[in-house]
């Protein structure tokens, strides 16, 4: 087997294991919505708090993986460099902006031992997670499609200016998200 494909499937994995976070989040954070009860509350964010690790392997291997195969391949092309671009605002925009939301939400947890149902999701609507979330997934969409069909820069522009279209749609939201139901 080509080292070059066994690095490709990483890449790939890293991807997959970024795209199943989140998923978890999406699930997690639409449970904690619909939670009154305290310990239930507590037991969804410890799932939402365990992302830390799936989303850093992710992006660890993504980014050590693709460095290699832009060195070993391709060069550092133009969609290339939008990729990683649109990497970095997911890594920054979850680690950097979710993560102090979730962190404001772990406070708010810890700090009630009963929770009001509409209270919660008022909180949690306030804090956008979920639109934070679907963001993220339409820019990890653009550079999926971006990495796949290796657009020159007008293309690559061109989607990430789509991708991020997509992404704002639901931060601009002024109406509560609907999750769907797990």
């Amino acid at each position: 087997m080509d080292f070059y494909f066994a690095v490709l499937f990483f890449h790939i994995s890293g991807a997959i294991i970024l795209f199943m976070g989140m998923g978890i989040e999406w699930i997690g954070i639409s449970r904690l919505n619909k939670t009154s009860v305290f310990k239930q509350a507590e037991e969804w964010f410890k799932v939402l708090s365990s992302l830390k690790s799936i989303y850093i392997s992710g992006g660890v291997l993504l980014l050590v993986t693709g460095v290699y195969l832009a060195s070993a391949k391709w060069g550092y092309t133009p969609w290339i460099i939008v990729s990683f671009l649109l990497w970095l605002f997911i890594v920054l925009q979850g680690s950097v902006v979710s993560g102090k939301k979730f962190k404001s939400l772990a406070g708010k947890l810890n700090s009630e031992s009963e929770l009001n149902n509409s209270e919660l999701s008022g909180f949690i609507d306030k804090l956008k997670l979920m639109n934070l979330l679907q963001s993220r997934l339409a820019i990890a969409f653009g550079a999926v499609f971006i990495m796949t069909y290796k657009p020159d820069l007008p293309g690559s522009v061109i989607v990430v200016i789509v991708a991020i279209i997509l992404g704002i749609v639901p931060l601009l939201s002024k109406q509560k998200t609907n999750a769907p139901n797990v």
